[in-house]
């Protein structure tokens, strides 16, 4: 059976240049979310397109942003190879520049607009979750229109507007089935907004 899933395609032009793998300290907080996250089935790989999902990422100054890599979700863990460094993006253009040893995320456009929408937002956590996204359009939380895709420039400024100027939060992606996003200003705070939501609709005995 074949689904022709849109989804893990990077859909901008990106720029990699090849670079030793970030520091440990770097994406630490990043890997230990990651790893719940992969746990309660919110990020790794559709079995029958064989693609992977969910991405995270980390500020590390104004315009500098650590990242995992494109097609790793299927990986329980990763290791600093698996992580890349976004070093600038265009959204106009729709351009990605990076440095590391993988691609970045086919969603680093998106995560580069939340970071411009407000500098005190330092993680973003995007994760896939079916009961979750459902539960989320019909409680109405913030949504991105069903007719954006994913990893464009459109998605990028449709998640800027949804900001307007918070400094936490999450939405949903109507037009990215099971897509949902958090952003706050600690990883901690970003995590939690999601295991709020996961509470709210799986139940509390889950986690």
């Amino acid at each position: 059976m074949e689904t022709n899933r849109d989804e893990g395609v990077i859909k901008f032009q990106y720029t990699l240049k090849m670079a030793p793998a970030p520091e440990k300290d770097e994406f630490i907080k990043l890997e230990k979310w990651r790893a719940l996250f992969y746990k309660l089935n919110m990020i790794g790989e559709y079995p029958i397109d064989k693609v992977g999902f969910g991405n995270l990422s980390a500020r590390l100054d104004p315009v500098t942003f650590i990242i995992t890599g494109t097609q790793t979700g299927h990986l329980p863990h990763l290791q600093a190879q698996h992580y890349t460094k976004v070093t600038d993006c265009n959204l106009k253009k729709g351009t990605v520049n990076a440095r590391g040893m993988i691609p970045p995320s086919s969603e680093s456009l998106t995560h580069y607009a939340i970071y411009l929408a407000s500098k005190e937002i330092k993680y973003v956590f995007h994760i896939h979750h079916p009961q979750m996204w459902k539960h989320m359009i019909e409680a109405q939380h913030d949504a991105i229109p069903e007719n954006v895709p994913y990893g464009t420039q459109e998605m990028a400024a449709s998640a800027t507007g949804l900001i307007n100027g918070r400094n936490s939060g999450a939405f949903v992606m109507k037009g990215h089935e099971d897509g949902i996003i958090s952003y706050g200003k600690t990883a901690q705070e970003a995590g939690k907004i999601l295991l709020d939501i996961y509470r709210e609709t799986v139940g509390k005995d889950k986690l």
